[in-house]
């Protein structure tokens, strides 16, 4: 098996050389200058890749990219120059970048990864070719589908050389791109997609089969790739091989032939999710560290109740503020009308979005307004731990190692993969306070 390691472009991902053959060939026809400002909806590494080179061309870049997306990788466009707009879960960034582009249509320019030809055309005249060029004849492929230019550029390249070459897509378990017999929900996995739509630059017809893949399976694959291979890649990798492992398997492939899979980009957009510890513990992919102390191994049922505010999701922003003044709390459960887990909103939080308000050009700035509904100001990461986890009861000690990452975490049950009942909500203060009861008083 063999890896096509495209982290190792410039800055850091398979989409570098699709901005920069889209700026190339738009400059070529006169459809940018010096003052063009680029507008991208991105899942991440396409955003970096435009910031990129925008910044070399000494243009600007404005950049719509998902809440879900890694802390890390907004970060790396704003050091770039770019200007980012991260929207929420359910809102098209697709839409709001379109929006954004048709307010100054005379200087802003959208690229366009999803429609734009010359995406799967860079794959097919230099990716594909690489790979052919380094190996030969390839008889199994194995890659992810976030736009499809680069699985679709690729294996028309390959199938050319080899039309046996055997193309398969890593689709995550929540997905159905492919698996249309799967249930859609939300998935860890960023930069592949999730919808029932195909883009327009993927051609579903050069792909053979799929391979259905969990997160668990995804970041547990990216980490033994690390560790084993030294390969630093980022969680799509690692649910690209798992599929090519998988798949290889099925197949009953034999030795000597050629498996190749394409890994989109490295740890760096990763380093406070799959790459630390206490996240994979927080979403049960690995078992917290064994320690001899005797509250480590107590059930979070163990920990003592707590004064905690619970509010509906429709409620104001200055009820839930005045919530917290008068109860002496920082944090509030925001629940739907069954009772159900939406969210949390904080001290803190409001005052984030206080003073760092979302500017949308051509918009509203999206500021705090206290008069507004707080389901629209919840905390970004909100870890939560079940009682009724199928791996087993949560402890004190999982609780402990999850604060090392979060300013709260909340406890509850999980009734089905969109509903948790939430029972409490316990701080690094709470641990504490439970751990003075197993020490000795001097």
């Amino acid at each position: 098996m063999y890896a096509k390691c495209e982290f190792f472009n410039p800055a850091g991902s398979t989409k570098d050389r699709v901005a920069y053959a889209m700026m190339k060939d738009a400059a070529t026809h006169g459809a940018i200058n010096e003052n063009t400002v680029f507008v991208e909806p991105t899942s991440g590494n396409t955003g970096i890749a435009v910031a990129f080179n925008a910044t070399l061309r000494g243009n600007k870049s404005i950049l719509v990219v998902s809440v879900k997306d890694s802390n890390e990788k907004v970060n790396t466009m704003r050091l770039l120059g770019a200007e980012v707009i991260q929207v929420k879960s359910g809102v098209s960034d697709i839409e709001i970048a379109h929006e954004i582009k048709d307010d100054d249509p005379d200087v802003r320019v959208m690229l366009d990864q999803f429609d734009n030809d010359v995406n799967p055309r860079t794959h097919y005249e230099h990716t594909g070719e690489e790979i052919h060029e380094a190996l030969g004849p390839v008889d199994l492929a194995v890659m992810g589908a976030g736009t499809g230019g680069t699985i679709t550029g690729i294996s028309y390249k390959l199938k050319e050389y080899n039309p046996n070459c055997i193309v398969i897509i890593a689709e995550p378990d929540g997905s159905v791109l492919f698996n249309k017999n799967g249930e859609r929900h939300p998935f860890l996995v960023e930069g592949v997609t999730g919808s029932s739509k195909a883009p327009i630059v993927l051609d579903k017809s050069i792909v053979d089969a799929y391979e259905v893949i969990t997160d668990e399976e995804s970041f547990l694959m990216a980490r033994e790739l690390c560790k084993k291979e030294g390969l630093l890649c980022g969680g799509s990798s690692g649910l690209i091989t798992a599929a090519a492992v998988k798949a290889a398997k099925r197949l009953k492939l034999k030795a000597g032939q050629r498996v190749v899979v394409v890994l989109p980009d490295g740890i760096r957009n990763y380093m406070t999710k799959f790459v630390t510890d206490q996240w994979m513990e927080a979403y049960r992919f690995l078992e917290p560290p064994q320690h001899h102390m005797k509250w480590w191994s107590q059930p979070v049922s163990d920990m003592p109740e707590r004064k905690i505010i619970k509010v509906e999701q429709n409620t104001t922003c200055n009820d839930v503020y005045s919530q917290f003044i008068r109860e002496s709390v920082d944090n509030a459960l925001v629940v739907d009308r069954n009772g159900y887990l939406v969210g949390v909103a904080s001290f803190d939080g409001f005052r984030t979005y206080a003073t760092n308000p979302t500017k949308v050009p051509g918009k509203k700035t999206n500021e705090l307004d206290f008069s507004e509904k707080v389901v629209k100001y919840l905390v970004k990461d909100t870890y939560k731990l079940a009682l009724n986890d199928k791996k087993g009861m949560p402890t004190v000690g999982l609780l402990s190692r999850v604060l090392d990452i979060a300013p709260f975490v909340v406890v509850g049950t999980e009734i089905d993969r969109d509903r948790f009942r939430p029972n409490a909500l316990y701080t690094a203060k709470d641990v504490l306070v439970y751990i003075h009861k197993f020490s000795e008083v001097l």
